[in-house]
């Protein structure tokens, strides 16, 4: 469970992307609500097992593989999160492929994905907004696909906005990144509930902090959507940001960056 917000001068910049028919598609796992892929390809090798994570505003590859197959690094950069901050190297110009899906001029931070061990110590690499930007796309985790191009999809849409390279959805909680790398909602500056509640340790690229729990509904576009108790952390290091949305609260969803809308299922 982690965050990363880029906060260098390497910005997420402004694409247009094409309302094109379905592109391609790939079986995926879903490992406590966060999806997995097979088959991804970095500068024509692979294929490596990868996390498809929304929440985060950047790709990372394992920094063993990355010398492995010749990746250099070109820069450095200073990555922030909700649980502190920390300096990442990183490799410009790279090609993804996954499926008959391709993105160049791709950008990768070097990691030991210690964040990604707990849940997943297969996984070499994670795939942010700096590949998905790039697409329309549906995460369907009641069929365990991901699947690229135009859609029409039922559901309860909305219009999300684009902060710090992150998808933003206005929710009765406050405005919550759309973030398949967390397990759980989570709530930043919020207290947790009193008494002898959950507590425990959240781990993200950046650091640690203790979490709590406190009882929410949640409630997007007048639809109440989820009851139960959300993670919570009493520090809010994101202005603009309420806390992170898993998609694993729904069967799918599907993200329209051509048009800035989410479809939940």
């Amino acid at each position: 469970m982690r965050r990363t917000n880029n906060t260098s001068q390497f910005l997420i910049c402004s694409l247009i992307i094409a309302a094109v028919p379905l592109l391609g598609g790939v079986k995926m796992q879903v490992r406590e609500g966060r999806p997995i892929v097979d088959g991804v390809y970095v500068n024509g090798h692979g294929p490596y097992r990868f996390l498809v994570d929304t929440g985060t505003n950047v790709n990372l590859i394992e920094a063993s593989l990355a010398t492995r197959i010749g990746m250099n690094a070109s820069f450095q950069v200073d990555i922030a999160s909700s649980a502190g901050k920390t300096a990442m190297s990183g490799s410009d110009d790279n090609e993804v492929a996954l499926d008959g899906v391709n993105a160049d001029s791709q950008k990768f931070l070097f990691s030991g994905l210690e964040a990604v061990r707990n849940f997943a110590p297969d996984v070499r690499g994670v795939l942010g907004q700096w590949f998905l930007t790039r697409f329309d796309y549906s995460l369907d985790l009641r069929n365990k696909r991901l699947d690229f191009g135009k859609q029409e999809r039922n559901g309860t849409r909305v219009q999300f906005k684009m902060l710090n390279g992150r998808t933003l959805v206005p929710t009765s909680l406050g405005d919550l990144v759309l973030d398949s790398g967390a397990a759980r909602l989570i709530l930043f500056g919020a207290e947790p509930d009193g008494g002898a509640g959950e507590k425990g340790v959240v781990q993200t690229f950046a650091g640690s902090q203790i979490i709590g729990t406190a009882s929410r509904k949640l409630i997007i576009e007048g639809h109440d959507i989820w009851h139960g108790n959300a993670v919570t952390m009493s520090s809010r290091t994101e202005p603009g940001i309420a806390g992170l949305l898993p998609p694993g609260l729904f069967q799918a969803i599907y993200v329209c960056n051509s048009e800035q809308y989410v479809v939940f299922e």
